[in-house]
């Protein structure tokens, strides 16, 4: 086989790998989950990712939860964690010193997360309602962000990219549903866990969705194999026609 019918080859390859991947945008919606289990592991983007329920003081003092629901409002059910013994009184939420943590087995963008059951109060004797989101990047950077419902319709969300949208008003028998898109910018993570904050009364969420995508290097490495067979067949066609 000829050189140039190698690097042909390879290059198709690379396009071909690539391009599996690299359009795919998945969303693994949270109401999925099954109920009364502690894990559960999604394919997304070409990857995959376990969400694991957990309940304890902080990321280092965890034990198993289980996933559990709520009725969902305005058309939208999360889901949420409770401990797996005993009652809960906030079945479908996701408390102080509940969680649910998504390991990522390859690098991926988060393009999107949504949570639902966010309130700036009265409806439920809630008051400014916060989801803390801890992220660990590829590289080994970890950073704390928050999203705090302050109106109807308004969010804060204390990151330095992404821009949040209302789905659906915070209001009573309404979703109170939030969507962040691009969170996290276009760095790649390898988990991220959500929570409620310990030092605020009665906040509370749930989980809906999170769409990923791969990193941006996949984006290069396909473009790498278009530029590469482009230039082998134009190589190719003046070579025919010298």
């Amino acid at each position: 086989m000829s050189i140039s019918k190698i690097l042909v080859t390879a290059a198709s390859g690379v396009l071909m790998a690539s391009s599996l991947t690299t359009f795919a945008a998945d969303t693994v919606y949270g109401n999925t989950f099954t109920a009364g289990s502690s894990s559960t592991t999604e394919s997304i983007a070409g990857t995959t990712v376990t969400f694991t329920a957990k309940t304890g003081p902080d990321l280092d003092n965890l034990t198993n939860g289980k996933f559990s629901f709520k009725p969902g409002q305005d058309g939208y059910q999360g889901v949420g964690v409770s401990p797996i013994k005993g009652s809960d009184a906030h079945v479908g939420e996701i408390d102080k010193h509940e969680w649910i943590i998504a390991d990522f087995s390859d690098a991926r963008v988060v393009s999107n997360l949504t949570l639902g059951l966010l309130f700036d109060g009265p409806e439920y004797n809630d008051h400014h309602e916060t989801a803390l989101i801890t992220v660990t990047f590829f590289d080994d950077t970890v950073s704390t962000f928050s999203l705090t419902a302050i109106g109807e319709s308004t969010a804060t969300w204390t990151a330095p990219f992404g821009t949040v949208t209302n789905l659906s008003p915070a209001s009573y028998d309404m979703g109170g549903v939030w969507s962040l898109d691009n969170p996290f910018g276009d760095n790649a993570v390898k988990s991220f866990a959500l929570t409620s904050p310990a030092n605020v009364k009665q906040s509370d969420f749930t989980f809906y969705s999170v769409t990923a995508v791969p990193e941006p290097s996949s984006y290069a490495m396909l473009a790498l194999g278009l530029g590469l067979v482009g230039f082998l067949s134009r190589r190719k066609a003046n070579r025919l026609y010298a």
